[in-house]
């Protein structure tokens, strides 16, 4: 087989993996409101029945709407957005960071941040970032547990800026590795193609049972 055949097969395989975990994913939601629906729908049923059986379609459609939120963030991820403009990387980690705070305190989790002590300006469009950011901070927030910990550090690397974090006490992410051939998370993979489109990549910088590891660099503006 030759290296573009091989290529091909990889690119091929990974859309049948994508297109296979999207429906496996919508189909869950899907199918609970169509049964909490069918419930509701039947003459016989009380009150409290029919009360339940649309608390049950509500969730579910949340649900739905919440995974759906990912699809077109996950389409999102492979457009760089507007690099016109630099981003001031240590701006927006701040203010990711004050907005999710409360959500890890309120869990008994914490969320420690170490910045620059000034401006760092880099290539990328600060929506797509904030974005990328986010939904691996609350993937991370959401397989972890009580007491757990979450560090991000910023610094400069050369001619790059880094972004370091550490996850520690979250037990679910043992074997979870940033552009794997078989990604963690739907939320990890939006983080690793968000920075990859603006010139940056995200790494797995090392893992042991209850500590990971994950390193983002993008170009200095």
């Amino acid at each position: 087989m030759t290296a573009g055949a091989g290529t091909a097969k990889q690119d091929f395989d990974c859309q049948r993996r994508f297109v296979s975990e999207l429906f496996h994913s919508l189909s869950q939601p899907l199918t609970a409101l169509h049964c909490s629906l069918d419930l509701a729908l039947q003459r016989e049923s009380t009150v409290e029945q029919l009360r339940a059986s649309i608390q049950a379609a509500c969730e579910s459609a949340e649900c739905l709407r919440q995974r759906l939120l990912l699809v077109r963030a996950m389409a999102d991820a492979t457009d760089p957005g507007d690099l016109s403009s630099p981003t001031d990387l240590n701006e927006l980690l701040r203010d990711l960071c004050q907005d999710m705070l409360p959500l890890f305190e309120s869990a008994g989790k914490r969320l420690e941040v170490e910045l620059e002590s000034g401006p760092l300006p880099v290539r990328g469009d600060r929506t797509r970032l904030m974005q990328a950011l986010f939904y691996f901070l609350e993937y991370l927030f959401r397989h972890s547990v009580p007491g757990s910990a979450v560090t991000i550090r910023l610094g400069r690397q050369d001619s790059r800026a880094e972004i370091t974090v550490a996850a520690v006490g979250c037990p679910q992410l043992e074997a979870c590795e940033v552009g794997a051939v078989a990604p963690a998370s739907w939320e990890t993979e939006i983080f690793r193609r968000s920075f990859l489109a603006a010139g940056g990549e995200v790494t797995p910088g090392g893992t042991t049972p209850d500590r990971s590891v994950w390193r983002a660099t993008l170009e200095l503006a």
